[in-house]
């Protein structure tokens, strides 16, 4: 869906392991990747400067990726992906469907930083740029780094329509309508905060008002 918002980097505070079959040198450039969006935000992020902070040769770096553009389609797909499987196991310990998914909600919204982790805001605002930039050139990459986060959420709904506690709809459709949202609005909220430090409570009090929305859509 061109236009689809991201879930926030904030939800990764560190760069994720390695993804099986994932290749060192991949890996060391993702991970300068965060490191420079942390530090400068999209302007710091530059080919010449992650070859500086990894010791890498050029062609090392076009052995890996394309371009720029590559590379930063990776930092996205190794946080999604990294926030799905940290999700599934963070929601295997809830007691039903509704507080699973409400555990989601409130974990891409509220964050898993620090509140004066500043780089945190650099990263999230930087990359809400990239994506509204990618969002239309490399559509599939961007949906298929997703999925995986999309389809937990909707295993949650799946489970809740058989235990009668949501009402029978596609759990699918129902998972990209509660993403969209939370993710549209954290999406702001991430550009907003790129200039000064987040605030817990208002977080924490967006989350429950979004939460609330959000089941009063899918409850039968």
């Amino acid at each position: 869906m061109a236009g689809m918002p991201l879930v926030p980097a904030s939800l990764v505070p560190t760069p994720p392991h390695a993804q099986e079959g994932e290749p060192d040198r991949t890996r060391l450039l993702i991970d300068a990747a965060y490191d420079l969006l942390d530090e400068n935000g999209l302007e710091g992020l530059t080919i010449r400067a992650v070859l500086a902070r990894t010791g890498l040769a050029r062609r090392a770096f076009y052995e890996c990726f394309q371009g720029k553009d590559d590379l930063v389609l990776a930092v996205f797909d190794s946080s999604l992906r990294a926030a799905a499987a940290q999700f599934r196991e963070i929601t295997a310990r809830c007691a039903d469907p509704e507080e699973a998914l409400r555990t989601i909600v409130t974990g891409i919204v509220v964050g898993q930083l620090g509140y004066d982790h500043m780089g945190a805001n650099r990263r999230g605002a930087a990359l809400s740029r990239e994506h509204l930039r990618l969002a239309q050139a490399r559509q599939t990459e961007l949906q298929s780094a997703l999925q995986p986060l999309l389809d937990l959420m909707a295993g949650h709904v799946s489970a809740g329509i058989a235990a009668g506690t949501f009402r029978d709809a596609d759990p699918q459709v129902q998972a990209r309508l509660i993403y969209n949202l939370v993710s549209t609005t954290v999406h702001t909220m991430l550009l907003a905060e790129e200039g000064g430090t987040a605030d817990p409570h208002e977080r924490e009090a967006l989350a429950g008002a979004i939460w609330e929305f959000c089941r009063r859509g899918i409850c039968a």
